[in-house]
């Protein structure tokens, strides 16, 4: 089977549509939140989401995440401690939507390169449905609000790592992958170019007049990404004796996640 053949999307409640473009993105606006219903915490998290990954952690206020959600403040100081910690579990929710769904996580495929076409596909869909996760991911690594023992407390990638691990074990015995390629390198090559479509709009709109965000070139950026993966994973180049191109430092300490870590201050307000 080509490397470039059409691939159906994974379908559950979260992805419906044949075509990554084709899916509605998950962008709720900050200034256009509905409040006619009162807030769950649920409402508040993605209030809050679109609010950090849209104007930063600085200029998302908690005033104007209470009266958009309806949920008083001091419910939201009840719920999340602090501003900080409405991002953290805002920043844990951004990481949670771009997982694949539990089906292809749970999926076990006969043909290794097919498994492997069908979790690029849909971890890239993810991508292109979830914006605003995306976005406020992008923002954290270029502007830190967390440390990185909070960050390391509520994000988990296992899951997709021994997905990924098992597919590369049968195609490796196989031989129809190569060795020396672990799941997080595939991982750190899907996310390096499926984050160029976001990351990088208005500089590849006004350098090379290319629109990464149309229909045509989302496409053509989920086949580029897919045929890319497969011809890294099946190419002839010599087994350089390395286990991985990248190295997993040791396990970060795990630090609490509720209210207790926080100083509750002014910037609840």
């Amino acid at each position: 089977m080509s490397p470039t053949s059409q691939t159906s999307h994974p379908q559950d409640s979260r992805t419906a549509g044949p075509s990554a473009s084709d899916a509605p993105k998950h962008v709720t606006s900050i200034d256009t939140a509905d409040t006619s219903d009162i807030a769950t915490v649920d409402d508040v998290i993605d209030i809050a989401l679109a609010g950090f990954a849209q104007k930063g952690f600085n200029d998302t206020t908690i005033d104007s995440i209470a009266k958009k959600s309806g949920m008083s403040k001091r419910m939201i100081h009840y719920h999340f401690g602090d501003k900080k910690g409405l991002y953290q579990q805002a920043l844990a929710e951004a990481v949670a939507r771009l997982h694949p769904p539990a089906e292809v996580l749970n999926r076990s495929y006969a043909v290794p390169v097919e498994g492997v076409r069908r979790f690029v596909d849909a971890l890239f869909y993810r991508m292109v449905e979830q914006e605003d996760a995306q976005r406020l991911i992008q923002r954290e690594n270029m502007d830190p609000v967390l440390k990185l023992t909070e960050i390391s407390a509520i994000a988990d990638a296992s899951e997709l790592t021994l997905h990924l691990e098992r597919l590369l074990m049968m195609g490796q015995d196989a031989g129809a992958f190569r060795p020396g390629i672990s799941a997080d390198d595939v991982l750190a090559l899907i996310v390096a170019l499926g984050a160029y479509r976001l990351g990088y709009h208005a500089l590849s709109v006004n350098l090379f007049n290319i629109d990464t965000a149309s229909q045509e070139n989302t496409d053509g950026m989920r086949r580029f990404i897919i045929d890319t993966v497969l011809a890294f994973l099946t190419s002839n180049i010599p087994d350089s004796g390395y286990d991985a191109y990248l190295t997993v430092s040791p396990a970060l300490p795990d630090v609490p996640v509720d209210g207790e870590i926080y100083e509750f201050g002014d910037d609840i307000y």
